[in-house]
């Protein structure tokens, strides 16, 4: 079957380095660096060892490697683990139209590609870039239905989704396919993408969590299967009815304004409350064993999370009193609290009963203007502390501004990457790995860095559960 591909297609197929902006490129390395940090940190996750375990079953030989323990896999295998690894802990990235996390499928991709086609550096981040612009636009035409419902019964696909198309569209511009070809696979990809219904997970958290690893492998899956002479379906991205989404392909870029980058390791639900409890902790000076009681009010979906006590990693991040109750004891919401050696300790869970959650009508109101791109509309939450001595303090509206986010320059996301991979690099080797990560678009051959940067890895501690 032939048909005229669309402008996504075209842009899949002709993007090069040389088209990329300044300020596109200076993006695409802070969202290298920002979801290479949380893949080597969701090392420490049991569900990454899983999925590598697959990987090298399934995929036991290749030119790509596994950032669990470095060993070589096809593109394919390295892509789905490493992908599983970026998301593991919920430290990675979110972004517009989404409503979830492009970079740990997008980065995972692009990277097993390019070490299995020997690309440069130039040609890394080229693909990064087309994957950020497909999923933006992806995510947008499938969510776009959802954007109109306000109410907490609404249901929505997660991230392997719409990374499906993301991940074909990177496959497509490593591999140099047509724009022709480009279209079917963007089409196969849709059309094979997982369900993934999200709120089921959110209610019951497991290890598939947004389904990443399977968008990344869906993604690749089509793109090869488009190069043999495969077709599939038009892709949402070249119907008419969305053709206001895509026209801008090419010549206006979301990259730079459509990606937030978390601060806590937990849902981006729990941000508005993080974000609270650290004004009023910073402001009052108090410590967790000053708080008598603690009440957040914000929109149902935060308040879907719940306040169980979590027995998994999953179960931490997908919670809104675990994640504020680790911040009010350790001062701090990193993989160290989310993991299942720290999920008995006796301070947080005896916080996290002191929090009680409340759905608020106003802030439920903000919140879908917010996920129908109003701009009148806020991800928010306010929180209420009533201390021991008998003071009750209170941060007001609180909100976590996403697109765009306030912007983080080089030595941030620097600081971002040392605390997070310190626990996993070999001393003697952390200053030249965070210095090859931030001259990335300088390598000469991807695959070389990446053999380096695994050198440099320390084997992996087994998941300890039950420690303080």
């Amino acid at each position: 079957m032939s048909r005229a591909p669309g402008i996504a297609a075209r842009f899949i197929a002709g993007l090069s380095w040389a088209d990329l902006p300044a300020e596109v490129v200076a993006k695409a390395k802070l969202c290298f660096a920002d979801t290479l940090a949380a893949a080597i940190a969701g090392r420490a996750a049991s569900s990454s060892a899983i999925a590598a375990g697959l990987a090298a079953s399934w995929w036991p030989a290749g030119e790509a490697h596994l950032l669990l323990d470095g060993g070589a896999v096809a593109g394919v295998g390295a892509a789905f683990a490493n992908a599983v690894a970026a998301n593991a802990l919920d430290i990675d990235d979110c972004g517009i139209y989404t409503w979830g996390h492009p970079g740990a499928q997008v980065v995972p991709t692009a990277l097993a590609l390019a070490e299995q086609e020997h690309l440069d550096g130039h040609g890394l981040l080229t693909a990064i870039v087309v994957g950020y612009e497909v999923a933006f636009r992806a995510g947008r035409c499938l969510n776009f239905e959802l954007t109109k419902v306000a109410a907490a019964e609404r249901r929505f696909r997660a991230c392997g989704s719409w990374g499906s198309p993301a991940c074909a569209g990177i496959a497509c511009n490593v591999r140099g396919l047509d724009a022709e070809t480009t279209s079917q696979a963007l089409g196969i990809a849709e059309y094979h993408s997982p369900d993934l219904p999200m709120m089921r997970d959110v209610d019951s958290p497991a290890m598939v969590k947004h389904g990443v690893g399977v968008g990344a492998l869906t993604g690749i899956l089509a793109a090869d299967l488009a190069a043999r002479g495969f077709t599939g379906i038009v892709p949402s991205l070249e119907l008419e009815e969305f053709a206001d989404f895509v026209a801008d392909f090419g010549s206006f870029y979301l990259l730079p304004r459509g990606i937030t980058w978390k601060r806590y390791s937990s849902c981006a639900w729990t941000h508005p409350a993080l974000l609270a409890i650290d004004g009023l902790v910073a402001r009052h000076g108090f410590a967790a064993g000053d708080v008598a009681h603690v009440l957040i009010e914000t929109y149902p979906d935060a308040v879907r999370l719940g306040t169980r006590p979590p027995a998994t990693t999953e179960e931490a991040q997908f919670n809104l009193a675990w994640p504020v109750a680790a911040f009010l004891v350790d001062g701090e919401v990193g993989p160290r609290q989310v993991l299942e050696e720290r999920l008995a300790a006796p301070a947080i869970r005896e916080m996290a009963g002191r929090i009680e959650v409340r759905v608020s009508e106003e802030l439920s109101r903000l919140y879908y203007l917010s996920e129908a791109n109003d701009s009148a509309g806020k991800d928010a939450a306010s929180v209420t502390v009533t201390l021991r001595d008998g003071r009750v303090v209170s941060s007001g509206t609180v909100e976590h501004v996403l697109y765009p986010d306030p912007p983080w320059d080089a030595a941030e996301m620097t600081a971002k990457f040392t605390w997070l991979t310190t626990p996993h690099l070999r001393p003697a080797a952390r200053d030249r790995i965070t210095d090859l990560v931030g001259a990335i678009d300088e390598v000469a051959d991807v695959r070389e860095f990446t053999e380096e940067l695994c050198a440099a890895l320390l084997p992996v501690q087994s998941p300890r559960k039950g420690k303080a």
